[in-house]
């Protein structure tokens, strides 16, 4: 299981692509710099996917162009990038840009219930992150402790619990929108999870 196996799924679930295509979509979403999904391993994935049998390859030309093999995806692939998605999703301690990038593509991809199930459970563990974050931030007193935390750290603390605090809100953001009725068209039912 890896993100640029569920990049190239995700991304030919939306429709068939040829590798290229496939890395232009990844450059204008900027995925190969948040998310570190760079030219190599789309290829690498695609190869590997079509090994798996999870993808298959037709050559196609068009006028004067050197042929292209456009890739769909295959009742396995729909399957195993199913699969991926509920697995990135249940993943503990999962960074944030892996999370979101994984919701990206959950469309027709998942149950309405195994996403308000991992949603809770992400809201609750970022709560509780938040809170020992904010109770170590309150009993840190600077004139009763041995240890001088630089600048930096001091920094990177209050950063990290921002994050986390926009983070949380985004979460009750999506939880609310998945319990829209107009929404539920976005999701399969759970017997095709």
């Amino acid at each position: 299981m890896s993100k640029s196996d569920m990049v190239v799924l995700g991304f030919l679930h939306i429709k068939p692509m040829y590798g290229y295509e496939i890395i232009q979509f990844v450059q204008e979403r900027q995925l190969d710099v948040w998310a570190g999904i760079k030219m190599p391993s789309v290829y690498n994935a695609l190869h590997r996917l079509e090994m798996k049998k999870c993808i298959t390859g037709r050559q196609i030309t068009e006028g004067n162009n050197p042929p292209r093999t456009v890739y769909h995806l295959t009742d396995d692939g729909i399957t195993y990038f199913r699969r991926i998605l509920r697995l990135f999703l249940k993943k503990k301690n999962i960074l944030s840009q892996d999370f979101w990038l994984t919701i990206s593509f959950i469309h027709k991809s998942i149950d309405r219930e195994t996403l308000l199930n991992t949603i809770d459970q992400r809201i609750t563990e970022v709560e509780k992150h938040l809170c020992t974050h904010d109770i170590n931030l309150d009993n840190h007193d600077p004139i009763n402790t041995q240890i001088d935390i630089p600048f930096y750290v001091k920094i990177l603390v209050e950063v990290g619990g921002k994050i986390h605090r926009v983070e949380l809100e985004g979460l009750r953001k999506l939880r609310q929108e998945i319990l829209k009725k107009e929404n539920q068209f976005a999701f399969i039912n759970k017997e095709d999870n």
